[in-house]
């Protein structure tokens, strides 16, 4: 299995300064699936992604979906190990790593792909463009599971003068992805 082989893998650097694996959480036969860029320290520390307050806000943005982030989603992210300080993921760390996500969505196989924040969006969609570029508009992750870029949750916890925008453009984007799946829509 993926995940075995993942617990145990050694092939990059973030090997030797990773506390656990952070492979995934939630539901394996959801149809909807969030990636983000890597784990920080707290999922460093538990071994599931998106644990810490970027998680938290997570966990609430999907609730406001109408939906239980236990049951209804499955959440990973491009990388599995933490890369140190947090620092962002170097290209040969993704090159060598985006293999198992690959898998990892072939086996789940979701109906809709949210990619959280700048590094998802480029390793899924193979673009350069930045996450402002493509934020809201519908993708194909290899050529036939939709995907919407969004904003990455920490992005909407880093006090900023766009905060209050970029709030209202991710939930105009979740409104996107609930209808894409069939769901009611919800008042934020």
């Amino acid at each position: 299995m993926i995940a075995d082989e993942a617990s145990t893998c050694t092939k990059c650097g973030l090997a030797t300064t990773r506390t656990n694996v952070v492979f995934s959480r939630g539901n394996p036969a959801a149809k909807l699936c969030f990636v983000g860029e890597a784990p920080g320290s707290d999922e460093d520390a538990q071994g599931l992604p998106f644990v810490g307050r970027a998680g938290q806000l997570l966990d609430k943005m999907i609730a406001a979906m109408g939906l239980d982030p236990a049951k209804d989603v499955y959440v990973c992210n491009i990388i599995k190990c933490r890369p140190p300080g947090n620092r962002k993921p170097e290209p040969i760390e993704i090159e060598t790593c985006i293999p198992y996500l690959h898998e990892q969505l072939a086996a789940v196989d979701p109906k809709v792909i949210v990619a959280l924040g700048n590094t998802a969006v480029a390793a899924l969609l193979g673009t350069k463009l930045g996450i402002t570029k493509v934020r809201g508009q519908w993708k194909l992750y290899r050529g036939k599971i939709p995907i919407m870029p969004t904003y990455h949750p920490s992005y909407l916890i880093r006090p900023s003068a766009q905060q209050v925008e970029a709030k209202k453009q991710v939930w105009e984007d979740l409104q996107a992805v609930m209808k894409e799946l069939g769901l009611p829509p919800k008042k934020a």
